[in-house]
C-alpha cells in the first residue's frame, strides 16, 4: 500500500478576489456551456489579466448568455473587440459535448489571444467576495497576445464571416 501525507494547515482556499478596478487582460478561451436555468446556452469566457503586480496573472471570468433578449451583452463585448458584424455565426469545435460545467471552444469569430480591457466590481456570493467582470472595453490599439508573452499585430480588420459547417454548431 503507498501512503501519501499532506498537511494542509498552511493551505489557503480558492481564489483570492482582485480588487475591484480596470485591469489589461488577454481572453484565454470561450467554451459554450449548458445553462442549468434556462434554455438557452451562454458562452463562458476566461481572461488572463496582464498588468503588473499582485493581479498578474490571475484569472476572471464572464458569461454572455445566448438568450435572444441577452444578446446586447455578447453584441457589446464583440464590439469591444472589433469583431462585430451584422449578422454573424458563431462556430464551434464539434469535437466537445456542450455541458453545464464544460464545452466546445467558440473557433469563430476567432477572439482567443486578442486583449483587452476589462472592468472588475466585487459582490459577495455565498458569504465570499467573487469578482464580475462587468464590462469589456477595447484597448487603444488591439492586440494579440502571443504564446511567449509578447504580442504580435495590431488587429484592425473585423473576423471573417463565420459560416455554418457540417459537424459544428452555429448561432445566427
Amino acid at each position: 500500500m503507498t501512503r501519501v501525507t499532506i498537511n494542509f494547515a498552511e493551505v489557503e482556499g480558492g481564489f483570492e478576489a482582485v480588487p475591484e478596478g480596470t485591469y489589461t487582460c488577454v481572453i484565454e478561451k470561450v467554451e459554450c456551456r449548458e445553462s442549468k436555468s434556462s434554455e438557452n446556452d451562454y458562452l463562458n469566457w476566461e481572461f488572463k489579466i496582464l498588468d503588473e503586480g499582485d493581479a498578474s496573472g490571475q484569472h476572471l471570468w464572464m458569461i454572455t448568455s445566448l438568450s435572444p433578449r441577452a444578446l446586447f451583452r455578447l453584441k457589446d463585448v464583440f464590439e469591444a473587440l472589433d469583431v462585430l458584424d451584422d449578422e454573424m455565426n458563431l462556430d464551434f469545435d464539434d469535437d466537445v459535448e456542450i455541458t453545464p460545467t464544460a464545452g466546445p471552444r467558440m473557433l469563430e469569430p476567432d477572439v482567443e489571444g486578442l486583449e483587452c480591457i476589462v472592468v472588475v466590481k466585487n459582490e459577495v456570493y455565498e458569504g465570499k467576495e467573487r469578482n464580475r467582470v462587468n464590462e469589456v472595453r477595447p484597448v487603444k490599439t488591439a492586440r494579440r497576445a502571443s504564446s511567449n508573452g509578447g504580442e504580435t499585430s495590431s488587429r484592425s480588420r473585423p473576423a471573417p464571416k463565420a459560416t455554418k459547417q457540417s459537424g459544428r454548431r452555429a448561432l445566427r
